[in-house]
């Protein structure tokens, strides 16, 4: 077996752990697990990780392959997550966006400050991305509904720690799950389309100006 992460072990030769196997008292060799790359993994989305991560962890509590108390309560903690950071994507992607619709430099955007308020976020998102967006596509979204999850999320713990840690209010919450499985959807799916539509503005933008500068050069700027 080998510990190179170029080359992993052949998956026959990985045996899968004994749950009946004692293991405290037995002394194991350790094997690295993370792996120091000199290329940054881009393709990679925490956001989406977490929303698919919570997903498949509903659905098995739902098909009763998980329990609700257990990988459930993981289940909408990941959720939750989710929410905090597609938020502060838009809440970024709208900065990055003048209020004259142009495309603004990097020195100009202001970053998203480190806060965990799903309220918040949505409120910086009507104010740096909502005004981005045609108002007739931004009447499309059902933000109604999104807004009726952030409060519901917020009124347990503003920060979410409710559904990080004990103590903080978590153990009064019963959740349902198939309601959850029935609606992320669509929260995905809102919110999705409001992130993408700002990137996809941003891109319009950037090929225009390129197009400008190549037919009449930098002076124009």
């Amino acid at each position: 077996m080998t510990d190179d992460p170029v080359n992993p072990p052949d998956p026959e030769e990985v045996k899968e752990p004994d749950p009946f196997r004692y293991t405290a008292f037995e002394h194991w060799e350790y094997k690295p697990i993370i792996y120091k790359s000199e290329q940054t993994q881009s393709w990679r989305s925490m956001t989406e990780s977490f929303y698919r991560a919570s997903e498949f962890l509903v659905k098995a509590v739902v098909g009763r392959e998980a329990n609700e108390d257990i990988e459930g309560v993981a289940a909408v903690f990941l959720f939750r997550h989710y929410l905090e950071l597609v938020l502060k994507g838009i809440v970024l992607h709208g900065r990055w966006i003048k209020p004259t619709g142009e495309n603004a430099t990097q020195d100009e955007v202001q970053k998203v400050k480190n806060i965990h308020e799903l309220t918040i976020l949505w409120q910086w998102a009507l104010e740096d991305a909502k005004p981005k967006i045609d108002p007739e596509h931004w009447e499309n979204y059902d933000t109604e509904f999104v807004e009726h999850c952030i409060a519901e999320f917020d009124a347990v713990h503003q920060k979410g720690f409710a559904f990080r840690y004990s103590g903080w209010g978590g153990e009064f919450c019963v959740f349902d799950f198939p309601a959850i499985l029935q609606q992320m959807e669509h929260i995905y799916q809102v919110l999705g389309g409001i992130e993408t539509y700002l990137i996809e503005t941003y891109a319009q933008n950037q090929d225009y100006e390129e197009y400008l500068e190549s037919e009449f050069g930098s002076d124009m700027y």
